[in-house]
């Protein structure tokens, strides 16, 4: 009965992101109940810098996979003939509209 204990399956730069607005919302909190406002502004300078290194990691991957599937999508175009190259992007027009 060895089964696994469940983990995050997330990359390293992501804990480390997640790790830095999780400290940034920690010190923004501890800065409201010790009425700092020195800490409030770098626990939410620190939970924003988190949110947003993590949000520009996740477009990135995003775009990666999107740059994949054209690639994918052109290669499998370009092994068409002409005419049903046409007829293709013709379906793709014409359900865009």
């Amino acid at each position: 009965m060895s089964d696994r204990i469940p983990t995050l399956d997330v990359e390293d730069d992501d804990v480390v992101y997640l790790a830095i607005g999780a400290a940034g919302v920690i010190g923004f909190t501890l800065g409201l109940i010790v009425d700092s406002r020195a800490l409030r502004v770098l626990g939410l300078a620190s939970a924003v810098a988190g949110g947003c290194l993590l949000g520009r990691r996740k477009l990135a991957e995003r775009n990666e996979k999107i740059d994949a599937a054209a690639t994918a999508i052109r290669s499998d175009l370009d092994d068409l003939d002409p005419v049903a190259r046409a007829q293709v992007l013709a379906d793709i027009a014409q359900s865009e509209l």
